[in-house]
């Protein structure tokens, strides 16, 4: 979206670069978490939370959606008790814990309900490697009492198994990624694959973001929704923060209290001062000489300030609670 991209462009990148990596978390060898403790997420890297849903059934039947972590790569184990293990057989390097995401689906329509994860603070997204899920990637392969065995008895089903990722600042959609899992629709049978390795995936295209939204989609698709197990697997996010910045990077800015559900007040008296929304119109201005704004009319979200001080545009995120 334009728009957005002019919102975003107006902060600058740090730049260092930082990553979700899970290794803040600890798993004993050979195991996950699932949510079983109740807790509804887990927090990675103190940035990113990933909300997770585990329902004990009774009787020793439980179910769980979202996110889980783990460090499995059994990948000969095809069926329903290797859901945490990664198809590529190993870790990144120094990264030995991984994310796995599960997308349950609506109940009365069989859509996949995106799962999504929430940053503390606006984020440019870089790259994530991701793979498949043994369990999905072995079902692809083989096929199952539920789902079909891709490629079909010929070899020649264009059947394939799609990853969606979207940016998301706030309710606004800033861009969106897509990545093949597993793709049979060439003409030559033998460049048809199921991707087995870590593979790094592109983000940069989707701008500043506090959220990303995954979903799974599939050729394999009935009248109850998909049948490919909707896994995979990923880690190392990788992303910059965005800074404050000015035209020439001389002015030190400080707005107060940030964020703010009242009057934000500045470290010196600003002139011109406007506040853009995320799609970059104008909501709120300020004209003359002043050290403090009031935004309480403004609904809660990110925005950007924007001023003049001594004939320098100075830019600033702003939070309204």
């Amino acid at each position: 979206m334009i728009l957005v991209a002019a919102f975003t462009g107006a902060f600058a990148l740090a730049k260092s670069q930082n990553v979700v990596d899970f290794e803040n978390l600890s798993l004993p060898p050979d195991s996950f978490w699932n949510g079983s403790d109740m807790s509804g997420s887990f927090t990675a890297n103190g940035i990113a939370t990933f909300p997770n849903s585990f329902v004990d059934w009774g009787g020793g039947m439980t179910s769980w959606s979202g996110f889980a972590y783990s460090n499995k790569a059994d990948t000969v184990t095809q069926d329903f008790s290797n859901q945490y293990s990664n198809f590529a057989g190993n870790s990144l390097i120094n990264s030995p814990i991984f994310g796995v995401n599960y997308n349950n689906s609506d109940w009365n329509t069989g859509q996949i309900i995106p799962n999504v994860v929430s940053f503390s603070s606006v984020i440019q997204p870089i790259s994530m490697y991701v793979t498949n899920s043994t369990y999905a990637a072995l079902t692809m392969k083989n096929g199952d009492a539920y789902s079909k065995k891709f490629g079909g008895t010929t070899g020649d089903d264009p059947d394939w198994f799609k990853l969606t990722i979207t940016g998301m600042l706030d309710s606004i959609t800033t861009g969106t990624v897509e990545f093949y899992l597993a793709d049979y629709r060439f003409i030559d049978n033998a460049q048809d694959y199921i991707v087995k390795d870590w593979q790094n995936v592109d983000l940069t295209s989707l701008g500043a973001i506090n959220k990303l939204s995954f979903s799974l989609s599939s050729s394999d698709t009935g009248m109850f929704g998909m049948n490919t197990p909707a896994y995979f697997c990923f880690d190392n996010i990788m992303y910059s923060l965005y800074n404050t910045i000015s035209e020439n990077h001389t002015t030190a800015l400080k707005i107060y209290p940030n964020p703010s559900s009242d009057v934000v007040f500045f470290n010196k008296k600003l002139n011109n001062v406007e506040i853009y929304n995320s799609l970059g119109q104008i909501v709120l201005t300020h004209p003359s000489m002043n050290d403090f704004i009031n935004i309480r009319s403004l609904p809660s979200g990110y925005y950007l300030l924007k001023a003049t001080d001594n004939g320098e545009i100075i830019k600033q995120l702003l939070i309204k609670q």
